[in-house]
C-alpha cells in the first residue's frame, strides 16, 4: 500500500505513534509471586497497582494529546469544538474532590440505565481532513480527561478504602 501523499497518511502515522506510546516500557508483572494458582492480593495491593496504572494510561494519554496538538493543529481552533463535545459529558460526575467525596462507594445498579455511546468512527473515517483532524483532537482531548478522571477517582477511593479517608 502506498500511503506516500495519502489522505490517511497523517492518521496512520498517529496510529502508529499511539501505539507506540502505549507499548513503550510496559513489562507485565505477575499478580501472584511465582505463579502460585491460588494466591491472595490484598485490597491495598489491588489499589496500589490500579493506581499506578490509571496513572501510567492518564499520562499517555496527555503525551498523545499534547503531541497530536503541537504536529497537527495549528492554531486550528479545535479546542472550542472540544471543550463539551465529550460522549461522557453527559454523566454525572463530581466537579471537585469535596463532591467526590460525598459519594456512596458502593452506588445501587439502577437496571435499563442508557449510557452514552461514542459515535465518532465516522468522524475519524472523512476524507476531508480538517475533519478528520477535528475528529482525532475531540477524541485524544476525551480520552485525556476522561483517564484523568478515572486517575483522581482511583486515588479518592483508595484513600477512602484503604487509609479511611485519612491522606
Amino acid at each position: 500500500m502506498n500511503i506516500k501523499g495519502s489522505p490517511w497518511k497523517g492518521s496512520l502515522l498517529l496510529l502508529l505513534v499511539s501505539n507506540l506510546l502505549l507499548c513503550q516500557s510496559v513489562a507485565p508483572l505477575p499478580i501472584c509471586p511465582g505463579g502460585a494458582a491460588r494466591c491472595q492480593v490484598t485490597l491495598r495491593d489491588l489499589f496500589d497497582r490500579a493506581v499506578v496504572l490509571s496513572h501510567y494510561i492518564h499520562n499517555l494519554s496527555s503525551e498523545m494529546f499534547s503531541e497530536f496538538d503541537k504536529r497537527y493543529t495549528h492554531g486550528r481552533g479545535f479546542i472550542t469544538k472540544a471543550i463539551n463535545s465529550c460522549h461522557t459529558s453527559s454523566l454525572a460526575t463530581p466537579e471537585d474532590k469535596e463532591q467526590a467525596q460525598q459519594i456512596n462507594v458502593h452506588p445501587e445498579t439502577k437496571e435499563n440505565e442508557i449510557y452514552p455511546v461514542w459515535s465518532g468512527l465516522s468522524s475519524l473515517q472523512m476524507a476531508d481532513e480538517e475533519s478528520r483532524l477535528s475528529a482525532y483532537y475531540n477524541l485524544l482531548h476525551c480520552l485525556r480527561r476522561d483517564s484523568h478522571k478515572i486517575d483522581n477517582y482511583l486515588k479518592l477511593l483508595k484513600c477512602r478504602i484503604i487509609h479511611n479517608n485519612n491522606c
